[in-house]
Formats: C-alpha cells, sequence, structure tokens
C-alpha cells in the first residue's frame, strides 16, 4: 500500500511541475521579416531555418507550425477497466444448482498509466507504465437443496426409501467438481471404516462464495515515427514486460448429515472417518492438519480451495499509431500494438477442510507447477485529442487489451490429477484467454 500511495504521489507531483512549465511558457511570437536597405522585403534566405521542417501557409494545418526540433513528451492516463470472466473451470457442484467461477461478474477498476517520450528529427522513442489491481469478482448465495457427497451414482444406488428422505433432488459432489476428495471419502469401500452403506450430505441452506481477482502490469519501450501534419500512419517496434497475476477461490460451508443407504442394516459410521479422508488409493488423499480426527454427523463443515496463477511476460511488439482527422482543435485517431512473447508461468492450488465443531479435525492438500510457453498479446484504442495549447493537450478513449497462453487461476483446479503410479499432482492450465477494456481520459504536455 506505501509503495501504490507513493507512485501515485510522485505521479502527481510530475504531473503538476510539467504543467506548471507547460502554462509558464509565452506562446511564441511569429518572426518578422527585416526590411531590405530599399525597402523591399529581403529574401527567404535570410530567414533561420534551424529546427523547422515545415512552413505554415494559408492551405496549411495546425502541425505545419510545430518545431519538430528536440521536444520531450508527457503523459498521463487514468483508465477505468473491467474484464471479461472467460475461465473455463470445473463445476463447484453438479446437479440442478450447479455453478462455477465463471458465474462472477467482474466490477470497474480504475488504473493508471505514465508515458515519457523524446521526439528528435523523423523518430519518436517512448516508455510507458501501466498499472491496474483491486480488478475482482464474486458471487455468494445459498442452495435449496443438499449436497450428496458420494455422486449421483452414490445416491442412486441407496435405496428408494433414503432417496425419498431429500424430498427434491439434491446437488452433488463428484470426482470432475471442487471438492473431489470429499466424493472420494465418501465411497471408501474398506473395512472396518467403509463408508459407502451411507449418504453423507449437506444439508439443504448451504452457503457458497466465488471469488477472482486480478492485477494487471504492463512496461514498455518503443522506438517508432514522430507525430507530424500529414503522417496518417506511424509504424514502430518496441520491448514489452507484462505481469498478469491472479488469484481465486470458493467455499461452502453447511450443516453436515448421513442417512444410511438401507435402513434396515443401520450403519455404525454416521460421518466420515480419518482413514477415509486420508487414504491415498481410494480415498480422499487429504493431510491431516489437527489434533481431532474425521468429520462427526451434525457439525458444521467448511471446504475450501484457493488457488493461484503468475504469467511473466517477455518479448518484442509492433506498433502503430494512425491519424483519421486532425485541425486546430481537435484530432481523431487509434492506434495498435501487438506481439509474441516467453512466458514464465507458474501456478498452484490449495485446499482445506474443515470441522467447526468439537473435535475440530482440518485436513489439507496443496500443489504447484511451472512452466515456459508462448503467449501472445495485442491493444486496440480509439482516441479523441483536445489541443488546448501548443503544448498542452486534453484526450480521451476507449481501449481494448487481449492475453493469449496465459494461466488463470480457476482453471488450475482442473489440472489436478493422479497418475497410474497413483501420484496427485497439479499440471499446470496455461491456455488461459484474458480479455479487458475501458475507457481512458488524460493530459499530456510537450516541453520545452
Amino acid at each position: 500500500m506505501f509503495l501504490r500511495s507513493t507512485r501515485w504521489a510522485a505521479s502527481v507531483l510530475a504531473l503538476g511541475m510539467s504543467a506548471a512549465i507547460a502554462i509558464a511558457q509565452p506562446p511564441t511570437a511569429p518572426m518578422k521579416a527585416p526590411p531590405a536597405s530599399d525597402g523591399l522585403i529581403a529574401p527567404p534566405s535570410v530567414y533561420p531555418q534551424e529546427g523547422v521542417n515545415y512552413s505554415f501557409e494559408d492551405g496549411g494545418n495546425f502541425y505545419d507550425e510545430l518545431d519538430l526540433s528536440p521536444q520531450f513528451r508527457f503523459q498521463a492516463d487514468w483508465v477505468y477497466y473491467t474484464r471479461e470472466n472467460q475461465a473455463k473451470s470445473l463445476p463447484v457442484i453438479a446437479g440442478d444448482e450447479s455453478f462455477t467461477t465463471k458465474s462472477a461478474d467482474f466490477n470497474y477498476d480504475s488504473g493508471y498509466r505514465l508515458t515519457l517520450g523524446f521526439m528528435n528529427d523523423d523518430f519518436e522513442f517512448e516508455g510507458s507504465y501501466f498499472e491496474l489491481n483491486g480488478l475482482g469478482a464474486s458471487n455468494v448465495g445459498t442452495l435449496t437443496n443438499a449436497v450428496v457427497f458420494d455422486g449421483q451414482s452414490g445416491f442412486g444406488a441407496a435405496s428408494q426409501a433414503t432417496r425419498d428422505t431429500f424430498g427434491a433432488v439434491p446437488n452433488f459432489l463428484e470426482s470432475n467438481t471442487f471438492f473431489a476428495p470429499i466424493n472420494a471419502a465418501s465411497n471408501f469401500a474398506v473395512a472396518p471404516n467403509r463408508e459407502d452403506t451411507e449418504l453423507e450430505f449437506l444439508d439443504s441452506g448451504a452457503q457458497y462464495s466465488v471469488k477472482y481477482d486480478s492485477t494487471l502490469q504492463d512496461f514498455d519501450f518503443n522506438l517508432k515515427g514522430r507525430r507530424q501534419s500529414g503522417r496518417l500512419l506511424r509504424f514502430g517496434i518496441g520491448y514489452r514486460n507484462i505481469q498478469f497475476n491472479e488469484s481465486g477461490s470458493v467455499a461452502l460451508r453447511g450443516a453436515f448429515n448421513t442417512i444410511d443407504n438401507d435402513p434396515i442394516v443401520l450403519d455404525p459410521s454416521n460421518g466420515l472417518s480419518d482413514a477415509a479422508l486420508q487414504d491415498n488409493v481410494t480415498g480422499g488423499g487429504l493431510t491431516l492438519a489437527s489434533t481431532g480426527t474425521g468429520f462427526q454427523q451434525a457439525s458444521q463443515l467448511f471446504f475450501a480451495s484457493s488457488s493461484r496463477a503468475n504469467n511473466q511476460l517477455n518479448g518484442v511488439q509492433a506498433t502503430m499509431d494512425a491519424l483519421f482527422l486532425e485541425n486546430e482543435y481537435i484530432q481523431i485517431g487509434g492506434y495498435a500494438k501487438a506481439g509474441v512473447y516467453h512466458n514464465r508461468a507458474r501456478g498452484s492450488v490449495s485446499e482445506i477442510y474443515q470441522n467447526f465443531e468439537n473435535p475440530q479435525s482440518s485436513y489439507s492438500r496443496s500443489f504447484s507447477d511451472s512452466e515456459n510457453r508462448i503467449a501472445f498479446a495485442g491493444n486496440l484504442g480509439l482516441t479523441a485529442t483536445v489541443l488546448l495549447r501548443d503544448n498542452l493537450r486534453l484526450f480521451g478513449g476507449y481501449e481494448l487489451m487481449y492475453l493469449s497462453g496465459v494461466a488463470l487461476a480457476p482453471e488450475q483446479n482442473a489440472g489436478i490429477s493422479t497418475s497410474l503410479a497413483n501420484v496427485t499432482a497439479l499440471n499446470l492450465q496455461s491456455h488461459g484467454e484474458a480479455f479487458f477494456h475501458g475507457g481512458r481520459v488524460g493530459i499530456e504536455i510537450l516541453f520545452p
């Protein structure tokens, strides 16, 4: 928080100093031709030409008056972005009330971009830094029906009398949903801790929450053609670094209950045993993280899965700036930049399974993986600029940003798998896409 405040303070100070310099400079007075000794106007050869590449005539426009000598350009943008949720995650539960992390919509959040350029002759060298933090999505709710841990097949194998006790058809945890270890533990069939002879479930009214957050930092250097009157297109090339980090979480909490599959033969378990939760062959494969063991009936259970993804993109890009309309007061243009990058991607998943009643048993598991791959990034935007003074401009526009070949936090749970050697690990999912868009307004100052 301190570093972020420091960056903002430095940005505001730099903008204020630059604006003061720009406003303090008086307009350049037009140069008058000295009269010749015979009363005639001196020939053009007596006018100094240094630093001027274009002359202004009746048919010219604003840029013909600009001095194309070496000059600095400072630009500060305030951006207001959102993001489309394109994560392809596992369903949290199966059934009529099934939902995924994609059900959460991102909010709008503000960020900033600072640009400093040096223009000389026909070229411009610029560097820019963009930061967007706090872009998030969330979704909370309450389930109307119960959540059966044994899955749809286990529920279907129960007696009709057992199924009828649920009334409406419940939701399910499966091997291909979140919290799959609980499904495996509920189907544990090794004596004397057999769990397949009863149904384990959360009563109706269980609560859930989904959260998804992103941060984006973008830094680049570009060498491009200098902005000049009549130049409709300017091309450039540069280096770009993008750091795109994500975190996601899914939580489920409710009252734990059990019921025998066959009411005639009562099952003595009435819970989930420690053996079923920890067994890594046919059970949950979880690790005990507390002194208590197992989950007892009529207790409050809390399941949570947290995932992270980090992407660091480095590579070269091509840029293009276009000018559609210009006059003395306004310019309308567009820009695009795109490149291919090396992405150093990392991801992790951590899960916790907690009993809030005595004994407060807690189980967990965690995985991580990394990968180097090729990624793509591109930006496209439109801009309208108002010329306040020769060296002071106000602009606004709309921008799109697209990333491909990146790791997304909610997709990592789908990468957890168990090999033939009975080793469970995370295979990083790094084929995700991210699409950002939003508006921007700012100020541009030229000096000296």
